[in-house]
């Protein structure tokens, strides 16, 4: 890597920190201006289009970053788990050692995922997908989930990440010291997940339909 090229990418992440230095303060990304954003990083604003062609892509930027560097150390913790209840319990573990570690983060996807920018809105979506198609490539390997069809699956899939996604608010408010809480947060989550799967695997459309 060149000596440009490495301060490029410094440039470029200290544009990503000034904006979640600003959305800390809990406003939404759409509220957020260029100029501010460029001020905050210490740059003029014509700096900024070296790096990002607009706000938008910005955010997607940081949507993008969070969800590739999680969505690696989920794959690494389940490839490790050989158990359906070691795979829930070492995933939730890493999952909330990543959410108090990336607060800014977190704290900016949960704000917009129902709300604020249509742009990133979307991109949250389709990540949260990414999640959904690798825990179902992943579960496909153990055999009580492999005889299942690809739709079922997948609706499985959908409901665990959906309730992990909704929990990471909680998890976020929850402070790293206070290690009562954030155990009993974990349990309950992995309780929640254990439901899902043993009620997916004792389901059955006949005995409903029926």
């Amino acid at each position: 890597m060149t000596v440009r090229h490495e301060r490029k990418l410094q440039t470029r992440m200290s544009i990503m920190d000034a904006a979640l230095d600003l959305l800390e303060e809990r406003r939404s990304f759409s509220s957020l201006s260029l100029r501010e954003v460029a001020r905050e990083a210490g740059l003029v604003p014509t700096a900024f289009y070296r790096h990002f062609a607009s706000m938008d892509e910005l955010g997607l930027a940081l949507v993008q970053s969070t969800s590739e560097r999680l969505r690696e150390l989920m794959r690494q913790a389940r490839s490790s788990a050989m158990h359906r209840e070691v795979l829930i319990s070492t995933s939730i573990q890493v999952f909330q050692g990543f959410v108090q570690a990336n607060r800014r983060e977190f704290g900016f996807a949960i704000r917009e995922r129902f709300g604020g920018s249509a742009v990133i809105r979307h991109a949250i979506n389709k990540e949260m997908e990414r999640f959904i198609l690798d825990l179902s490539a992943d579960l496909l390997k153990f055999p009580m989930f492999s005889k299942m069809s690809q739709i079922d699956l997948k609706m499985i899939c959908n409901l665990l990440v959906s309730t992990v996604a909704n929990a990471a608010g909680e998890l976020l408010e929850v402070q790293g010291e206070d290690s009562l809480r954030s155990s009993a947060c974990r349990d309950m989550l992995v309780k929640q997940l254990r439901l899902i799967i043993l009620g997916a695997l004792a389901w059955s459309p006949k005995s409903i339909e029926g």
